[in-house]
């Protein structure tokens, strides 16, 4: 596999918690192993918030269907 080509696909997704953010990196590592890549510094800023605004954050990974799957299922009813 070409490494250019290894995270075709990138998302960006609103997390609201740690628990969250926790749950999608397992998702991650059920259907990727550790051929996928996260932003860095997430947790930082999710305990570093003084407000309930959602942090928006970038996960790069090689199926376009996990990033159909994983949206809706996080999707937020507002």
């Amino acid at each position: 596999m070409n490494p250019a080509k290894k995270f075709e696909h990138r998302f960006t997704i609103d997390v609201y918690s740690e628990d969250q953010w926790y749950d999608i990196i397992r998702e991650c590592k059920r259907w990727f192993n550790n051929e996928w890549r996260g932003q860095r510094h997430v947790l930082k800023k999710l305990k570093n918030r003084y407000h309930k605004k959602p942090v928006r954050i970038w996960f790069e990974v090689p199926d376009s269907q996990f990033i159909s799957w994983i949206t809706l299922k996080y999707a937020q009813s507002g």
